[in-house]
């Protein structure tokens, strides 16, 4: 039975070690907006272990799970060398004040809003939708890897600023049971959609199956029959646009849903037989 690899899975190897001496705080919200969803970033209160502070020179890792849709206003602390900011559990997180923020993860189902961001020697791993009015990279730092789920985007309503210093890569869904067994497409997905790249251009890299096997990257975006490209993706930048366009075939149903079709399907004429 195949299983989509999850990007965590994916990225173990290189997070190893990375917050070993951050603090990990997790929001609470427990006490309380100040008015309609907004919360206060500085009260107590909304964390679980106090408010999010650097300790010495290292960032802290923010969590935000299950939390629902808030507002956070104030400026959140520093998240740079070695800590991070996590949103999952279908959160819908909008954090007024940050910049320097080192790696971020946001999940499935969920959303994370910032503003004006500098990134620092970051892994941003997006199952879920990253939005930004306006980024760049800290020049102190190494850059900014993107690593997208099968359903993560970036979008960012200025420039990305440094576009150089950022690289793409991560996994495409390229099986669906919306297509028939047998049968090819192609699909073309937005990965970042913003208002321009400034300072070079974006690292173009390496993409996975969901199920962690590999794929072929294409010299020049594929047109004609899908099915003699099975096994390949082709990544570009369109405009202001990263994309990437690759095949999706139908997938074949697993052996336990079959099986329960079929169990659906006699029961169905026993009821008739009886009737």
């Amino acid at each position: 039975m195949k299983k989509t690899l999850s990007i965590a899975a994916l990225l173990c190897g290189l997070c190893t070690g990375l917050h070993a001496a951050s603090m990990a705080t997790t929001w609470t919200g427990a006490a309380g907006p100040t008015e309609g969803n907004t919360y206060d970033v500085n009260n107590t209160g909304n964390w679980s272990n106090g408010v999010p502070n650097r300790n010495g020179n290292v960032g802290p890792d923010v969590i935000f799970a299950n939390t629902g849709t808030i507002n956070v206003s104030g400026s959140l602390v520093d998240t740079s060398d070695g800590g991070s900011i996590t949103v999952t559990g279908n959160s819908n997180v909008t954090v007024g004040g940050t910049r320097w923020t080192g790696n971020v993860t946001v999940g499935t189902g969920s959303s994370l809003n910032l503003g004006q961001v500098d990134f620092k020697s970051s892994l941003i791993t997006l199952d879920g939708t990253l939005h930004l009015n306006v980024c760049g990279i800290d020049s102190g730092g190494n850059g900014a890897r993107l690593v997208f789920g099968i359903g993560g985007i970036l979008n960012v309503d200025q420039k990305m600023w440094g576009a150089g210093s950022f690289s793409v890569s991560g996994l495409l869904a390229t099986t669906s049971t919306d297509i028939a067994a047998g049968e090819f497409q192609f699909v073309t997905r937005t990965l970042i959609s913003s208002g321009g790249f400034d300072g070079g251009d974006v690292s173009l890299g390496d993409f996975l199956a969901a199920d962690g096997s590999s794929l072929t990257k294409a010299s020049a975006k594929m047109e004609g029959n899908a099915a003699d490209h099975q096994g390949q993706y082709y990544v570009y930048k369109d405009g202001n646009t990263i994309k990437v366009q690759y095949v999706v075939g139908g997938a074949v149903p697993e052996p336990a849903t079959a099986t329960l079709s079929l169990l659906g399907l006699a029961a169905l004429m026993m009821r008739r037989r009886r009737a």
